[in-house]
């Protein structure tokens, strides 16, 4: 079992090091996502510096990591819990990959996508209800965090899940801000630079 961890940790870390977004910007613009725009190599950096259909398509290729990560867990025989490690795998390769030397993305499509192999009902409700605020309010911080906040209620009450697997998602989503923590001071001196 030791070793499937591993392998799993290590497959899961390498699949989300995969840059789509780096890679989508490279191609079709020819531009450096990591020194343009917000400086963040994600989907919604993209659909600004490039354009949306292509922060849709990095957005998906992102999420898909994720997806993944929970598949790998899952053939590897691994128990839930231990599932759990292969999603804080894929989004710590997303955030730090060792393509880019450690500068990715804050990992929340990645993250979305996990989830969505765990439970994908949950996942539909909180994307459904990211759509409902952003189009009447087109304020995609705002949304994200609508929809990502209500995951671990939704967990619980709608799963009925024990309150200890609760704490579990909800620190898997803080996890999240441990990238826009460290990478704070170069964030700022980006979007400085860019005028973002």
């Amino acid at each position: 079992m030791a070793v499937n961890i591993i392998i799993a940790c290590a497959v899961c870390y390498l699949l989300g090091s995969v840059p789509f977004s780096y890679i989508v910007a490279k191609s079709v613009k020819g531009v450096d996502i990591r020194v343009t725009g917000e400086g963040n190599v994600g989907a919604r950096n993209v659909w600004h510096v490039v354009g949306k259909k292509y922060g849709v398509l990095a957005g998906i290729l992102d999420a898909s990591k994720g997806f993944l990560a929970y598949w790998v867990g899952f053939f590897l025989g691994l128990s839930p819990w231990w599932i759990w490690l292969c999603g804080f795998s894929v989004v710590i390769g997303h955030a730090f990959p060792v393509f880019l030397k450690g500068r990715g993305g804050k990992g929340a499509g990645s993250a979305l996508g996990f989830l969505l192999g765990m439970e994908p009902v949950i996942i539909v409700i909180s994307g459904v209800m990211i759509g409902a605020v952003y189009l009447p309010s087109r304020n995609f911080h705002l949304a994200l965090g609508i929809g990502m906040g209500s995951i671990p209620l939704l967990w619980k009450f709608i799963l009925g899940k024990s309150w200890i697997e609760v704490m579990m998602v909800l620190f898997f989503l803080l996890s999240l801000g441990l990238k826009r923590l460290i990478d704070e001071p170069y964030m700022r001196r980006i979007k400085q630079e860019s005028g973002w």
